[in-house]
């Protein structure tokens, strides 16, 4: 690849892919070196037997009408091709006490939760308020990267941003801090925790609530999440860039404190005037360039971090008819045991799977070319800790015993729900937290990149790093997990590395909400 670069990419996740759109749109020359077979990272489909599933991604925000991403694709010169269908209901909820339906009518939801505790209904009217009054007041309120928008354009987003109350109220707030400060009962707090970790942010609890007030959960038709990274490709390749899979980035080649290009397995260099890493937070700046590199105040902030939570899946192909069985395609919650502590500490010590929050897909009902005829996927997800799997530095020699023994426990709680699921599976797998690290390189399988406290989330975050010329994309930097949130960075990482090399055009800096 003797070609001297603009930038190079490392990683065709679609923080990746929508960064190196954009810089090849603009007619810079650049290479994304990604070490799978095919683009997309956790935005994949595979393949079992007829059957298909994604591994990681349960629905996809702001990709309507009047979404974020309608503008996002008008910055990358992608054509609306793809058919976003919402989803609505979003999500069902299933304890063994009750059902709930949380639907873009959130006003049934509301009676619903009044109806089940009553005692508590002047605070779950003013909750559900709170968040109603939230959505509107940040409706049309831009998502900029304080790193690519002028001074003038800062106090803009400052003015609008302090006629937020909310924003500003529960601005490094824990879940819990403000779920106690209105509620009294542990399990309506249990259940509108929606599965948060201790310690997370009010905002990431609230944020069902808010998505569906928004009307704001979508599926993609037909090809599912993976027509997402081909279309990205295919518009990024028609741009002229270049793409290298199976190929693995071993270090980020640094001269006199600037990024100037990557080597890759085997040793070949490959120079470039920027480089953008997509990848895991923690490998770039462990492995990728090495402490001695980098500040020690850097270093001593990295290693007090910590990855988002892991989760296991069993993927299902099975000849039961799900909808004669009364199921409409949205996410099943299932809380197999109703505790009274929602933020029990979630690890390896005195691991319970019946104690945590199950999220259950049958995408097949509302994509049928899924599967066969006849025939629906099941996609059940848990949260597991890494340790579990892990012997130290090395693989649990019992692996594969434990891998069976949960994946067989997974099924038998999701029969609750799903009555007579066991004797009807003509396909079966399973990834636990090692194998989604093994096939993208997330850190312990982390889905979400960093894990968000409610202090992380409340602070700016920067896509910059200590080393000139080396920008992140993705889930591992501003600002955070879930696709629209990666596509942003990938637009905001371009755009540093065109503010750098003054290439800014109109076309590349349009847009009011990024």
């Amino acid at each position: 690849m003797g070609t001297t670069y603009d930038a190079v990419i490392i990683g065709a996740g679609i923080g990746g892919l929508s960064c190196g759109t954009l810089l090849a749109k603009e007619g810079l020359r650049v290479l994304i070196c990604e070490q799978a077979l095919k683009p997309g990272g956790y935005c994949v489909n595979f393949m079992r037997n007829g059957f298909t599933f994604a591994p990681a991604v349960h629905y996809l925000n702001e990709f309507g009408p009047d979404g974020q991403m309608h503008e996002a694709f008008q910055i990358l010169g992608l054509p609306p091709e793809i058919e976003f269908c919402p989803q609505d209901p979003q999500r069902r909820i299933i304890t063994p006490h009750f059902h709930l339906t949380l639907s873009t009518d959130i006003d049934r939801f509301e009676g619903d939760l009044i109806r089940l505790f009553p005692k508590e209904e002047l605070s779950i009217h003013a909750y559900i308020g709170e968040w109603k009054r939230l959505v509107k007041s940040i409706e049309g309120l831009p998502l900029k990267s304080l790193e690519v928008i002028s001074l003038k354009e800062r106090f803009q987003l400052l003015h609008k941003v302090i006629k937020v109350p909310q924003l500003l109220r529960y601005r490094g707030k824990t879940g819990q801090e403000v779920l106690d400060s209105f509620f009294k009962d542990p399990l309506l707090k249990y259940l509108l925790s929606f599965g948060a970790r201790k310690g997370s942010s009010i905002l990431h609890c609230a944020s069902p609530i808010m998505w569906a007030i928004k009307g704001n959960v979508y599926y993609i038709k037909d090809k599912g999440v993976e027509a997402l990274p081909q279309l990205f490709l295919r518009y990024y390749k028609a741009y002229g860039g270049e793409i290298s899979f199976n190929t693995l980035v071993k270090k980020i080649v640094i001269e006199k404190g600037k990024a100037r290009g990557v080597q890759i397995e085997g040793g070949e260099e490959i120079q470039s005037r920027y480089v953008i890493s997509n990848g895991d937070g923690h490998a770039t700046f462990h492995d990728l360039i090495g402490k001695h590199l980098l500040p020690d105040r850097f270093i001593r902030k990295l290693q007090k971090k910590e990855v988002s939570a892991p989760i296991f899946t069993v993927y299902l192909g099975v000849d039961l008819d799900l909808t004669q069985m009364g199921f409409d395609g949205a996410l099943v919650h299932y809380y197999p045991a109703m505790s009274k502590n929602p933020w029990e500490e979630k690890n390896v010590e005195g691991f319970d799977i019946e104690k945590g929050k199950m999220a259950i897909r049958m995408d097949s009902i509302k994509n049928p070319m899924l599967a066969p005829m006849g025939t629906h996927t099941v996609a059940i997800a848990a949260f597991a800790p890494y340790e579990l799997f892990t012997d130290g530095a090395n693989i649990n020699p019992h692996y594969t015993e434990i891998k069976e023994e949960m994946a067989q426990k997974i099924i038998g709680i999701t029969e609750r729900v799903i009555p007579g699921l066991s004797s009807h599976i003509m396909v079966r797998d399973a990834s636990t937290p090692l194998t989604y690290e093994r096939e993208t390189l997330n850190m312990h399988g982390a889905t979400m990149g960093w894990y968000l406290s409610a202090q992380e989330f409340s602070r700016i975050r920067s896509q910059k790093t200590p080393i000139a010329n080396l920008y992140q994309a993705g889930h591992w930097t501003f600002p955070g997990g879930g696709i629209p949130m990666v596509i942003i960075s990938g637009i905001n990482a371009a755009k540093l590395v065109l503010k750098g090399m003054k290439k800014f055009t109109t076309q590349s800096c349009m847009g009011n909400m990024f």
